[in-house]
């Protein structure tokens, strides 16, 4: 007896194949979710890192050291440090297109460097 297509078993997809694509936790970690404790109106988001144990280590003596509680309080500070640098960053390149070869003026009340000539 011929089996109808409503009657033929379907393969399933592999579980690790459904898990990389759509896992529950995977969605949890991409969406933005609000965050009270932020102080500032709107979504956040939440991004996750793998880091060593030594780092962790170091990272934890770190936070003690500066009176943060937290890995969270840890990793926002980390992030603020890094956009502080990128925004320097951006704005050293910035003066240096402007002004391209030649010498930026000193900021008012600012002497020149002494050569010791």
């Amino acid at each position: 007896m011929a089996r109808t297509r409503s009657q033929t078993p379907r393969k399933e997809a592999k579980p690790a194949v459904r898990a990389l694509t759509s896992s529950p936790a995977r969605r949890a970690s991409e969406r933005a979710v609000p965050a009270p404790e932020s102080g500032t109106p709107g979504a956040s988001e939440v991004w996750q890192a793998r880091i060593g144990r030594d780092l962790a280590e170091q990272l934890r003596a770190d936070a003690e050291v500066l009176g943060l509680d937290g890995r969270t309080e840890i990793v926002r500070a980390a992030l603020g440090l890094l956009h502080r640098q990128a925004a320097e960053e951006r704005m050293a390149r910035s003066v240096e297109e402007f002004y391209g070869d030649s010498t930026p003026p000193l900021p008012l009340g600012v002497e020149p460097a002494d050569d010791g000539a």
